[in-house]
C-alpha cells in the first residue's frame, strides 16, 4: 500500500499508508509544521483509533527554540495517548543529523513514549510492524519499507 500525500510544503510532506502516520522534515519544526501534524494526527486517530507515527529527518539545521520545544514536549504528551508507537529515522548527515540526535536525545528523556530510533527506513518498517498492539494490516504490508523509501525520496516541494 502505496503512502498517501496529506500536505506538503518547503519544510514537510505529511502522508500515511492506514494507520501509519509518515512525516517527513525537511527543516526545522516551527509553529505551521507543528499545527498541521497535530491536525493530520487527529484526523487519522479519528479514523484508525490508534496509529504509529514514522517521522524522518532529511534536514535540520538548529533545534528548536525553548517555547518550541515546551510546545512539541505538550502536544506529544497528549497526542501519546493515541499511537502504538514512535519510531523516528534521522537520514541528514554531518552538523545537521548531530543537531537533530541531540534532540531527540533530549525528547526522549521528558517523553514518556518509548521512542525508537532505527538507522534505516527499512528498518523503520521493520520496527514498525514488531510493534505490539499494531492493527494487522499493517503488519501483514510487506512493501512498507519500500514504501516509506519512496516517500521519503520525493522531491522536496517548492
Amino acid at each position: 500500500m502505496a503512502i498517501s500525500i496529506l500536505e506538503e510544503c518547503p519544510e514537510f510532506r505529511l502522508g500515511h499508508s492506514g494507520s501509519v502516520y509518515v512525516t517527513v522534515w525537511f527543516s526545522e519544526l516551527n509553529d505551521k509544521a507543528l499545527d498541521s501534524l497535530a491536525k493530520h494526527h487527529q484526523a487519522l486517530v479519528t479514523k484508525y483509533g490508534k496509529i504509529t507515527l514514522v517521522s524522518v529527518i532529511v534536514s535540520a539545521t538548529t533545534a528548536p527554540g525553548s517555547e518550541l520545544r515546551e510546545r512539541l514536549r505538550a502536544q506529544s504528551v497528549e497526542l501519546a495517548q493515541h499511537r502504538h508507537g514512535n519510531v523516528i529515522v534521522v537520514l541528514a548527515r554531518g552538523m545537521s543529523a548531530i543537531i537533530a540526535r541531540t534532540f531527540l536525545a533530549m525528547l526522549s528523556l521528558i517523553s514518556s513514549e518509548n521512542m525508537k530510533v532505527p538507522a534505516s527506513l527499512e528498518a523503520a518498517a521493520d520496527e514498525v510492524r514488531q510493534i505490539v498492539g499494531q492493527d494487522a494490516m499493517t503488519v501483514a504490508n510487506a512493501s512498507l519499507g519500500d514504501d516509506l523509501v519512496a516517500f521519503a525520496a520525493l522531491p522536496r516541494p517548492k
